[in-house]
């Protein structure tokens, strides 16, 4: 279940579609290339996502809720809404695929950052859907590098 399907000519699962995107995204991660990383990575993620909420009723963004949630009780606050944190935390993602206005606006955050974020979520995305990682070097090279 978890070896990736070869291409046919009437196409690839989800799954695998994202993890070539998430393979992709680490290579380029690795190479420096944190906006076209974080494009990919948010489309990884963002697919594992739909796949780990149905499988198992969860997703990465919602560690990043309880952690927020946690810390305001830690300090005497309201949690914020989980609707919040989820904007919050794709707004890169979301301003990398889209272009709502038509403007020529300037893009600004830390990419480095938001690339490793959305890779990372992706991951966890994908652990979540099928409780084991992904069987894919590049991005097991990853996770032993970045994670331990």
């Amino acid at each position: 279940m978890n070896q990736p399907t070869q291409p046919t000519a009437r196409g690839l699962e989800k799954r695998d579609l994202a993890i070539r995107q998430l393979r992709r995204a680490v290579q380029l991660f690795n190479q420096g290339d944190f906006v076209c990383a974080a494009t990919l990575a948010g489309a990884a993620e963002e697919i594992l996502g739909r796949i780990a909420q149905k499988r198992t009723g969860a997703t990465a963004l919602d560690g990043h809720a309880h952690f927020w949630s946690q810390l305001a009780g830690i300090v005497g606050k309201s949690p914020p809404d989980r609707k919040k944190v989820v904007e919050a935390n794709n707004r890169l993602r979301n301003q990398l695929k889209h272009n709502d206005s038509g403007d020529n606006e300037w893009v600004s955050a830390d990419f480095e950052f938001e690339a490793q974020d959305l890779i990372d979520r992706a991951i966890r995305n994908y652990w979540l859907a099928y409780d084991i990682p992904p069987a894919d070097r590049v991005i097991n090279h990853y996770v032993d590098f970045h994670w331990t």
